[in-house]
């Protein structure tokens, strides 16, 4: 990836990331969090690609297996 891509994958996230804590600041997204959250997961997503292949590996196995320890601690019923 040249430092142009890079450039632009950063600013994007950047942008997404100031959006949301203004967001969290303003109280704006107080009780309706994943709706007004949504339109910048995609941008955050985006910003994954500048982290280094074997740091992605790792995140998404963190993830997984934070996402079962909350199930089975939590009980949810999905």
């Amino acid at each position: 990836m040249d430092a142009r891509a890079r450039g632009v994958i950063a600013v994007l996230a950047l942008a997404a990331c100031a959006c949301v804590l203004v967001a969290d600041l303003s109280q704006m997204s107080r009780g309706e969090v994943e709706r007004i959250w949504l339109p910048f997961v995609p941008w955050l997503l985006v910003g994954t690609a500048l982290l280094p292949p074997r740091w992605r590996a790792g995140g998404l196995a963190g993830q997984a297996a934070f996402a079962i320890v909350v199930q089975h601690l939590l009980q949810t019923g999905w």
